[in-house]
């Protein structure tokens, strides 16, 4: 079953409730809410508010985008304790979090232990709550390849520890398409946008459509409930938000 929502990151200079109006507007189903602004890390009082907000309003919280990094936020005193509350508060199923901050191939072995480590302390904590960890699939962490997510994943061996999955700028169906397929047993969010052919050209979802059909073909393969999010769109506009919203969910009734 697909969860389509949007990432508050969308629009980080509007208020949760403008957010919630949007998403409900647009037909969608669930919001992903980022730790950076609409639902700081250790405000237990907002996180709850906005819990509630959105579940009232007929949507369900799909995540909290939390910025922790494993292996570099405990040491500069950002404690992993206050995001685990942030997300209870929240009552959230899963938190995102990032696989340190060097890429795959410049992590040294010393570096991918420490990480290894301290995800599955972090992941039996969360556990115990209830909750799942999931990695952002970025640029610059350990997560930055398909070879290198599938390599962490089986290493760390963790029920509770899965991934997100957006589209690799500048490749297409082909590449991403047999990405997919590698790490499908782990994906459990999608960051759904169409930059092409690199990070400074945003289009319109519905000019991507054709990939991210594929996409979609090949993540109706989860076995579990997927949050896909649009996360970003063209001039940080509404009306474009709009539009790629009724996109996602006409490629979200195709599976």
């Amino acid at each position: 079953m697909i969860l389509p929502g949007v990432a508050s990151v969308t629009f980080r200079d509007k208020r949760p409730q403008e957010i919630i109006q949007l998403a409900q507007k647009a037909g969608l189903r669930g919001i992903e809410w980022g730790g950076d602004i609409h639902v700081p890390t250790g405000d237990l009082q907002q996180a709850a508010r906005i819990g509630r907000l959105t579940r009232a309003s007929g949507l369900q919280v799909s995540a909290y985008g939390s910025y922790y990094t494993v292996g570099k936020s405990r040491d500069k005193g950002f404690l992993f304790k206050d995001i685990l509350d942030t997300a209870k508060a929240l009552e959230a199923p899963t938190i995102r979090i990032w696989a340190g901050d060097r890429s795959s191939k410049d992590s040294t072995r010393f570096y991918y232990r420490k990480v290894m480590d301290e995800t599955r302390g972090i992941a039996d904590e969360a556990a115990r709550h209830g909750l799942r960890l999931a990695f952002e699939f970025h640029d610059d962490t350990l997560n930055d390849t398909y070879e290198s997510c599938c390599q962490l994943l089986t290493d760390l061996a963790h029920p509770q520890v899965k991934t997100y999955w957006q589209p690799r700028h500048g490749a297409g169906p082909v590449v991403n398409g047999a990405g997919i397929d590698m790490i499908l047993p782990w994906i459990v969010g999608v960051h759904v946008f169409h930059w092409w052919p690199g990070v400074d050209v945003r289009l319109s979802l519905q000019e991507g459509a054709a990939h991210w059909k594929e996409y979609m073909a090949r993540l109706a393969g989860v076995m579990e409930p997927l949050a896909c999010s649009l996360e970003f769109v063209r001039g940080n506009s509404p009306t474009q938000f709009l539009e790629d919203a009724n996109t996602l969910l006409e490629l979200t009734a195709m599976n």
